[in-house]
């Protein structure tokens, strides 16, 4: 489906994964999923959210842990991800997933499912790094920091966990989307 369409929804569902590392191939796997279900039929509300550390069953990288925080201590007691698997599912049901960078996390989620014997997701997806690219002609930096920067987003929440960065990508796809449907309109 085409961006116009799909933004012309009302329910998203914004998430972000923390890994042990940059590829399920080589092994590495999620340590944190954050969702956050936003309602925008009526303003922007947040109707419902989904955040679980999860048992990567490897340990994590000390220069990975540096970064999100997140070190094996506070996993180990965490569900694995196939105990969390179908509620997670159940949660993001057929929603549309807004995603920064969606390749990543997708690789990681895919891989997550494959793992416990579950099917791809086929849910459509918006990258907000794509949103930007669209509204930010001209830019080249298109990441999360530099989308907010640009939209004046106050990024004072727990940077690189999973959650921290769902409120900060929920905002600025709120605030992209807009502009999107403004220029659609426009040009109309």
């Amino acid at each position: 489906m085409e961006l116009s369409n799909l933004l012309e929804k009302q329910v998203f569902c914004v998430l972000d994964t923390e890994t042990t590392g940059l590829s399920p191939r080589s092994g590495d796997r999620i340590v944190e999923i954050a969702v956050y279900k936003i309602d925008l039929s009526n303003g922007y509300r947040l109707s419902d959210k989904y955040v679980k550390l999860i048992n990567p069953e490897r340990y994590i990288p000390l220069s990975v842990s540096k970064i999100h925080g997140i070190y094996d201590y506070h996993v180990e007691k965490a569900p694995k991800f196939f105990e969390i698997c179908e509620s997670f599912l159940e949660f993001i049901g057929n929603n549309i997933l807004v995603i920064q960078n969606a390749p990543f996390d997708l690789s990681f989620l895919n891989n997550e499912l494959r793992l416990c014997s579950h099917l791809s997701l086929d849910n459509e997806i918006i990258d907000t790094i794509s949103m930007s690219w669209k509204v930010f002609r001209g830019h080249t930096r298109h990441n999360l920091d530099s989308i907010c920067q640009r939209l004046n987003i106050n990024t004072a929440v727990q940077r690189h966990r999973a959650e921290g960065d769902v409120i900060i990508t929920a905002e600025a796809f709120v605030k992209m989307r807009e502009m999107l449907i403004k220029k659609t309109e426009h040009s109309d």
